[in-house]
């Protein structure tokens, strides 16, 4: 007889043994692997030697409180994209709110309902896999790309922009809160997606708005003066469209039609239409002809 695959691992903080004892339970029948603490103490010892892939946390504990420990584990950037669902009683609203605010993605209420957890772990562990999944190919394909919550505040960074963000951090007059305010601002007026903010941070940037990979999260793309330099001759050279520009930008870096998709949120097959519209005004027609074109025209510029 085979043995059930995984589902995933998930880390139960109580301090409560019944509780613990039930989700443990509930859990394994359900082919999760479940690990257990009974204050943020243990949990954060825990999760550093095994990280799990999603959390549930009890709200008021001895020693250290599930906000606390949600805190340090959002300050760890090893352990910050795990999900953490806390679990609170039916009257304590001001502890859902809490532990939305210090970065929980969920509450269920107290006592559990067994099937209503069940549901919400799925969707929640779904939506981290695909997060880290997106995360996963941004860094593959090399594109400068942030997300921030609702307030501008960095919550994650491809290698590349954590590059450019330690360069800005150096710079006399840049400040990480004025530019977290500077999003903070435009994400409060509901841009649309696609949409892009000019922001001057001790250095001129662009920032495309991809959209929400999850709830608490707004995606950005970084676009830097020497990228916007080149798209901008590259649309004025050959008389493209801004769209055709970002993509024949990608193209000459030699990227594929999936990554291209990957980096401007479009499918392989919109990039292919993009590049049938572009072949003709480069005077090409192929994909090594326009990459050369290109080249040589940024080369001379």
């Amino acid at each position: 007889m085979s043995t059930p695959v995984s589902k995933g691992i998930v880390l139960v903080v109580d301090d409560s043994t019944d509780t613990l004892g039930l989700l443990n339970e509930a859990l394994m029948k359900e082919d999760y692997t479940v690990l257990v603490a009974m204050d943020g103490v243990q949990a954060l010892s825990i999760a550093a030697r095994l990280v799990p892939d999603i959390i549930l946390m009890d709200a008021m504990m001895p020693n250290m409180d599930g906000f606390e420990a949600c805190i340090k584990l959002k300050d760890n950037s090893e352990l910050n994209d795990i999900p953490v669902i806390f679990m609170t009683g039916l009257s304590e609203s001001e502890h859902v709110v809490k532990g939305l605010e210090v970065g929980g993605v969920d509450y269920i209420n107290k006592p559990i309902n067994l099937d209503e957890l069940m549901a919400r772990l799925k969707v929640h562990l779904k939506n981290a896999r695909i997060t880290r999944s997106a995360r996963g190919a941004l860094n593959e394909i090399g594109p400068m790309a942030v997300a921030c919550d609702i307030h501008g505040q960095l919550l994650w960074a491809t290698d590349s922009a954590s590059l450019l963000l330690a360069e800005l951090s150096q710079l006399e007059n840049h400040s990480d809160d004025h530019m977290a305010d500077l999003i903070g601002q435009w994400l409060a007026r509901k841009p649309e997606k696609h949409s892009s903010l000019r922001i001057d941070v001790g250095r001129s940037l662009q920032l495309r708005y991809l959209g929400q990979p999850s709830p608490a999260e707004f995606l950005f793309r970084i676009l830097d003066d020497d990228e916007l330099r080149a798209r901008n001759a590259l649309r004025d050279g050959f008389g493209l469209t801004d769209r055709e520009s970002e993509v024949v930008y990608w193209l000459s870096l030699g990227k594929t039609n999936r990554e291209i998709g990957q980096i401007l949120s479009m499918s392989p097959r919109t990039v292919n239409k993009h590049l049938e519209s572009i072949f003709p005004k480069l005077a090409v027609d192929n994909r090594t002809a326009a990459t050369s074109r290109c080249l040589q025209f940024l080369n001379q510029r």
